[in-house]
């Protein structure tokens, strides 16, 4: 069985409350994979400032990525970090600025580095 196939068979879990279609479309965001690699490098909580400070080894800016950084906090704070909490993939407490990793962290993120993996 391939690891793409085990991927499907995580995500079709009975347990699983999260789709495999609402995680790739959670992972369709340069700046949401983003986010959970940061979370994921970081044991316990990030720090939200962690998140939106530059790129990470690896990642490349969109090409299309004309945005400044005031604008990219903003979509940080009201986009992007909302969308992974409503998933439970992150926990997020704006009042102490920290992120934590949500019910569904481990799934999506393995999904996202299976993805990794057949992109190189």
């Amino acid at each position: 069985m391939s690891r793409l196939d085990m991927v499907g068979l995580l995500m079709s879990n009975t347990e699983q409350q999260i789709t495999t279609e609402t995680a790739l479309e959670l992972l369709a965001k340069q700046q949401r994979r983003r986010i959970l690699r940061r979370v994921a490098d970081t044991p316990g909580e990030t720090p939200v400032d962690r998140l939106s400070n530059g790129s990470r080894e690896g990642d490349s800016p969109p090409p299309d990525d004309d945005s400044s950084p005031e604008r990219g906090r903003i979509e940080l704070h009201h986009v992007h970090l909302p969308k992974l909490q409503e998933a439970d993939v992150i926990e997020y407490d704006a009042d102490r600025g920290v992120v934590r990793r949500g019910r569904e962290f481990r799934d999506v993120f393995g999904l996202l580095e299976t993805i990794d993996e057949h992109r190189e």
